[in-house]
């Protein structure tokens, strides 16, 4: 009788700790992101960008945005904000935060099912705090929808291994969603093409649920039809072109070969939302790059070293024909590489010390203190020299809106 109460106590408290265990590591990580990207948010510099309250006047009215609904998305999320907080461009921010947040939540479990939870707690802390990653999400302009690329990867996994309704809608929504995104439509076509066989059997299997997602994707993208009617130069603006005349050769191929530059020798000049020339990635990140590239082509065979490979490169030429297609696409996928890279070395780590608690204990404290570089350097570029750059105060110049400027229905 003793033995059996004292049985459940044994082998349910581990069963219970192990089940808990990864949603308070969740949760503890989305409250320091949601502090991480809110922290100052509309004090960090003296006022505002010219192209946050461009954001802010293509938000403030339904009709502006279906007349131009382009970058809909984030000027729909602004709308509504603006019911809360009505005349106010901080919203713009809060609106690119809310999607920031989200893109690490994204992040974070699709690294977990990918590479496991040490790789996804490394990986998703260096993105979370590099100077790119807070550049864009808080920022208020149409930059952060480029994380959305993510989200699609994400649902695209949860619908290939589920066989439930949901991801099904989900994905039909997101992807109508991101059609609104220049640029985004060679990314949803690779995903039909990579979803194909799992398509047919959920046309198979769940019809009513495909037909009902085919009504919304309807609904959703009729009034980026309509838009494209009135004005037909937004399709190449939609498609990653640019809206006047047609790329030339030589530059395109000019900025193919700066994307690599951009990532590990030179970044952008762009003080609004770069620190002069820096390069995108930090020292850490970019060995772990390497690493996380070798990796795949380790295991190309994999369908989601395949998936991987195809977005760099779909990513890499359209932001070469230089629409408004922004490097930006490419910065989460490339961190899910350094995620890779990092979950290599704790691998061989652990094999060369498999049964060593001390050993293992000092490989995890070395990791973390390489990671923990990585964080300083992010802090340090973003909310110290950053806002104090000469370059970069004369940009955040708007204090405040015209008059008009308030939210109409």
């Amino acid at each position: 009788m003793t033995g059996k109460m004292r049985k459940p106590k044994v082998t349910v408290k581990p069963v219970a700790l192990k089940k808990w265990r990864p949603y308070a590591i969740y949760g503890l990580l989305l409250i320091a992101v949601a502090w991480l990207v809110g922290s100052r948010l509309g004090s960090l510099t003296h006022g505002y960008a010219s192209d946050e309250l461009s954001t802010f006047q293509a938000s403030v009215s339904l009709h502006n945005i279906y007349l131009n609904p382009l970058n809909a998305p984030l000027f729909l999320l602004v709308h509504v904000l603006l019911y809360i907080r009505p005349h106010s461009l901080y919203m713009v921010r809060v609106a690119a935060a809310l999607l920031g947040v989200l893109t690490i939540a994204i992040f974070y479990r699709l690294v977990d099912y990918w590479h496991g939870r040490r790789s996804a707690l490394f990986g998703t802390v260096i993105f979370a705090t590099s100077a790119w990653f807070l550049h864009t999400a808080r920022l208020g302009t149409p930059n952060v929808l480029y994380f959305g690329l993510l989200g699609l990867i994400g649902c695209s996994v949860w619908f290939k291994h589920s066989r439930r309704s949901l991801p099904v809608v989900l994905l039909i929504i997101l992807s109508a969603i991101l059609l609104y995104v220049p640029g985004m439509i060679w990314f949803i076509i690779a995903g039909v093409i990579w979803q194909w066989k799992t398509i047919d059997r959920v046309f198979q299997k769940h019809l009513w649920m495909v037909t009902l997602g085919g009504f919304l994707l309807l609904g959703v993208l009729t009034p980026l039809g309509l838009a494209i009617r009135r004005t037909p130069s937004l399709a190449k603006v939609m498609i990653g072109l640019p809206q006047n005349g047609w790329p030339n050769p030589l530059s395109v191929f000019h900025r193919i070969v700066d994307v690599p530059v951009r990532f590990f020798l030179s970044g952008p000049f762009s003080p609004e939302r770069w620190l002069g020339h820096l390069p995108i990635l930090d020292a850490l990140s970019a060995a772990m790059v390497f690493l996380g590239v070798y990796v795949y082509l380790k295991h190309l065979p994999l369908v989601r070293a395949q998936l991987l490979g195809v977005i760099l490169v779909i990513g890499t030429v359209i932001i070469g024909l230089g629409g408004q297609t922004s490097i930006t696409v490419l910065v989460p996928i490339v961190y899910i590489l350094a995620a890779a890279g990092i979950g290599l070395l704790l691998d061989r780590w652990y094999t060369v010390f498999p049964r060593n608690p001390i050993a293992q204990a000092i490989g995890i404290g070395m990791a973390s203190l390489a990671v923990l570089t990585s964080v300083w350097y992010g802090y340090q570029h973003y909310f110290v020299a950053w806002p104090n750059s000469p370059e970069t105060k004369p940009i955040f110049d708007v204090t405040a809106l015209p008059p008009s400027d308030t939210i109409k229905r």
